[in-house]
């Protein structure tokens, strides 16, 4: 059985590039076994190759089960959207949602937000001269942490203090953009500092995310506070929304959604209703309570497809939307797509190196009337840098190969390999550093 089996987690994305789910279907097939794939919002993969039989389509190869109601006698959380056009501009928190939070922390009940974003704000800004808080070694800017006052690119790992004045125009008023954990954290507590237990004690806020949960037994610390009743509101990132029991929480609400709504990763969307269904499934857990538990999604468009299916918690329809714009971009899974990646001291020799190895490849192929069909069944496109260029000093590209037909990908690869062990022996493409091939990428 492989749970949670869309979770991207399961795809290797250093050393040998592999899915242990996709493995497990393998390892199934080698063995005679069945294998179960669980999950409340399968992969487009799995769902697309369990599709029913019709006229025109034979279906999928795995077979669906269904489970159309939760475990046991509770009730799925009912989904609020909150309009943020209608709101002051900057609100970090609507009103209406405060007041909601504000309620069941009176009742003795516990609620959860989420905001997959970690840090105080994501960058550090010069209004004066433009100034950002870029790192110095990466292709992304430094995330301000209030707590210890630093900066910390969350690639390469580089740390500084934050200075007193921007360094390039002396200024000394420079300021935040946008929101992470500690910043919502820090204004939940400004918001509710009125606000009583039904003991009469102070509302307990915690945060949990890689930041919080660094030291040994503190994430099993956070969690168990959690349990016993101790926090009202907790803060966090994806890692609360995920296999959590948490039967105190009764409100769960996602603050900032919308960014992966038009992302350029075609996955994202995939992503984003995985994990808001996800963190839904934490509010109401407890039957006796599910009856009044609560999704809260700020957004600033709520009549967006994906949010129409959070509401009715109906993921086939979400799917079914999806996988229209797959097919009609043809997109996994109606077409599979493998990944050629170059790391090199320079973007142009990262660059160099797969365009010739595209080349080569494909004047081989031409040259060979048994494998001349395989130049039309695939497309190679050109090398361009990678979404994030460049990381610890390392400048990166890459070279995507995709094809309706998965053999004629397999066997273009074949012939691929032995074109980069030809190509990267040439003196030309000494200052490449590592070459690289991803099956079925995760993200381009």
């Amino acid at each position: 059985m492989v749970d949670e089996e869309h979770d991207p987690s399961y795809k290797q994305q250093e050393g040998a590039r592999y899915s242990a789910r996709d493995l497990a279907v393998y390892r199934g097939r080698l063995q005679n076994a069945p294998v179960l794939l669980a999950s409340a919002t399968p992969s487009l993969e799995s769902w697309h190759l369990s599709r029913p039989a019709t006229e025109d389509d034979p279906g999928g190869r795995y077979q669906r089960l269904l489970m159309p109601s939760r475990i046991g006698t509770g009730l799925l959380p009912k989904v609020r959207r909150v309009d943020m056009n209608k709101q002051p501009r900057r609100t970090v928190l609507s009103a209406p949602l405060v007041v909601a939070i504000q309620e069941r922390v009176e009742r003795g009940e516990q609620c959860m937000l989420l905001l997959n974003r970690r840090g105080y704000a994501p960058v550090l800004h010069c209004a004066d001269c433009g100034w950002k808080s870029e790192c110095k070694h990466c292709s992304a800017f430094r995330v301000f942490h209030k707590i210890d006052r630093t900066l910390r690119c969350h690639h390469c790992g580089l740390t500084e203090r934050v200075p007193r004045a921007c360094p390039e125009c002396g200024n000394a008023d420079i300021a935040p953009i946008g929101r992470g954990t500690e910043q919502l954290e820090e204004h939940l507590g400004e918001l509710l500092a009125h606000v009583l237990r039904p003991d009469g004690t102070p509302v307990r806020i915690a945060r949990i995310d890689a930041d919080s949960t660094r030291l040994k037994g503190a994430l099993e610390s956070q969690l168990a506070q959690v349990h016993s009743g101790e926090l009202d509101v907790l803060v966090g990132t994806q890692m609360i929304a995920k296999g959590h029991d948490f039967r105190r929480i009764t409100l769960v609400a996602a603050v900032n959604p919308d960014t992966a709504l038009f992302s350029s990763d075609f996955r994202a969307p995939e992503r984003l209703f995985a994990l808001l269904m996800q963190a839904a499934g934490r509010a109401g857990r407890d039957a006796a309570q599910s009856a009044t538990s609560e999704m809260w999604v700020q957004t600033f468009h709520p009549t967006h497809a994906l949010f129409e299916a959070l509401k009715k918690h109906d993921y086939p329809a979400f799917a079914a939307s999806e996988l229209a714009e797959r097919t009609a971009a043809d997109l996994p899974p109606i077409s599979h797509q493998a990944l050629l990646r170059a790391d090199a001291r320079t973007q142009a020799a990262a660059q160099a190196l797969l365009n010739a190895a595209r080349e080569t490849l494909e004047a081989q192929l031409s040259a060979d009337p048994d494998d001349a069909d395989l130049v039309l069944q695939v497309s190679v496109y050109p090398a361009v840098p990678m979404s994030m260029q460049r990381v610890a000093d390392v400048e990166r590209a890459q070279m995507l190969l995709e094809s309706p037909n998965r053999m004629a990908l397999q066997k273009m690869l074949w012939h691929l390999h032995s074109v980069l062990h030809q190509v990267r022996s040439l003196p030309e493409h000494k200052g490449v550093i590592r070459w690289l091939v991803d099956v079925d990428p995760q993200a381009i």
